[in-house]
Formats: structure tokens, C-alpha cells, sequence
């Protein structure tokens, strides 16, 4: 889309690095003629391979965000038809697993979080389900789940989980007003009090390069931090 100034990046947290873990964030970016697709998502920090839900999560809903908005599909209607159909392709991944093999499966592998926007024309949708960062203009909230994020993967495993646990069914949804000028989606690793450098970065790698300086040189980000940040241009 034209008028939209477009950033990502994304480091290892430092207690990730300190016990050589790999990164168990991943994000996808689509930017199309007619609409900007941001997903991020972040692997539960005790699943021994959470990472590859978080990678398999964030291109399925990337992808499939596409596919329903070159159908017709309203952005504003996007995050209900999402969440389902992500329940329904990690559902396919599990089909032939008996159940103990299952339940290991998905705390291994499949308990992620998500954050995610879609642009399209005049419409701005936020939605996540877990933890994360989300910022619009001066507005800024980070998502705090007290470490029981709700993971969509759940749903696989609802029969073990405690009788009073209520799962969601759906995403958490907000759609933005038209007049929004910039907005920052982000795990739940970034650290608020940096909100107000993220914006006017110029360069392709300038917001990589920022995060890679605050890592290194300001010893910041405990835990994996993965950012989009997309602003509206003249």
C-alpha cells in the first residue's frame, strides 16, 4: 500500500542467549498493493520447541489473512474467521496422534501467542490472543497475562486443563478509527519506555538496528523481542 512507512525486527532475549535458546519468537509481514498483513507470535518460554508453532503460526495466519481479504473478505471480519481456521489447521497436525502423544505434542510445540494488524483501504484491525505490545499514535498497552497466556492451542487439549479455566473463542479485537497515524505491534519482551524512539525510521534496517544497539550496548530485552511498526506517510 502506498503512504505507509513499514519496519520489523527482532532479537534473542538476553536470558535466551545466556542458556543458548533459540529465539521462540516469529512474525510475518505482507505488504500488498492493497492491504499490509503484520503477525506476531511468541512461543511459550516452557515448551521445549516452541519456536516451531510460533513460525508455523505466524505464516498460516499471514497467509491465510491474505487468501480471505483476495476473496472479498471485510479486514473487519477477518480475526473471527482466523481464529477458527488456525484452530483448525493445528487440529489437522495433531489428527493421527493418540491423546497422551497429542498432549505432549502441543506442549512442545504448538503453545503460541499472537498479535496481529491488518490494513486494508480505510480499515485497521488489531487482534491478539496471549500476551504482547500494542501502540496506536499515543496510546500504548502491553498485554499481561501473568505468565497463562491464552494459547489457541488449548483448544487441542481442553479436556486436561483445570475444570474453572475459560477458554476464548475468538481473538481480542479492536478496530482503529481512520485517523490513526501510527501504530506498533510487538511481543511481550519489548520494554515500554522505548515506545517513543521507534517511530521515523528511515532506513529499511532502522528499526533492526535500533534493536540490535539496545541488546548489545544497553544490555536490554530479558526476553525475546520482536517488533512491526508502521506508520502512514504524507
Amino acid at each position: 500500500m502506498q503512504n505507509y512507512h513499514i519496519r520489523a525486527g527482532q532479537v534473542i532475549g538476553r536470558d535466551h542467549l545466556l542458556r543458548q535458546a533459540n529465539c521462540q519468537d516469529s512474525y510475518a509481514l505482507i505488504e500488498h498493493e492493497d492491504y499490509i498483513i503484520g503477525i506476531i507470535c511468541d512461543g511459550c518460554s516452557q515448551g521445549e520447541r516452541s519456536e516451531v508453532g510460533a513460525m508455523l503460526g505466524a505464516e498460516y495466519l499471514s497467509r491465510r489473512a491474505a487468501q480471505l481479504l483476495e476473496e472479498g473478505h471485510n479486514a473487519h471480519d477477518l480475526p473471527e474467521c482466523l481464529y477458527q481456521d488456525t484452530l483448525s489447521f493445528l487440529e489437522n497436525l495433531c489428527t493421527l496422534m493418540p491423546d497422551l502423544q497429542r498432549r505432549i505434542f502441543v506442549q512442545k510445540y504448538l503453545l503460541f501467542t499472537v498479535v496481529g494488524v491488518i490494513i486494508h483501504h480505510e480499515t485497521s484491525v488489531l487482534f491478539t490472543a496471549g500476551d504482547g505490545l500494542l501502540v496506536i499514535d499515543d496510546f500504548k498497552t502491553m498485554i499481561d497475562q501473568k505468565n497463562e497466556p491464552t494459547y489457541l492451542a488449548y483448544h487441542l487439549v481442553k479436556g486436561h486443563l483445570p475444570p474453572a479455566y475459560q477458554l476464548p473463542t475468538g481473538f481480542e479485537c479492536q478496530t482503529l478509527a481512520k485517523n490513526w497515524q501510527r501504530l506498533a505491534i510487538g511481543s511481550d519482551g519489548f520494554e515500554l519506555d522505548l515506545v517513543s524512539e521507534l517511530w521515523g525510521q528511515s532506513h529499511p534496517r532502522g528499526l533492526q538496528r535500533k534493536l540490535n544497539y539496545w541488546s548489545n550496548q544497553e544490555r536490554r530485552f530479558k526476553d525475546d523481542t520482536t517488533l512491526i511498526v508502521i506508520e502512514k506517510g504524507n
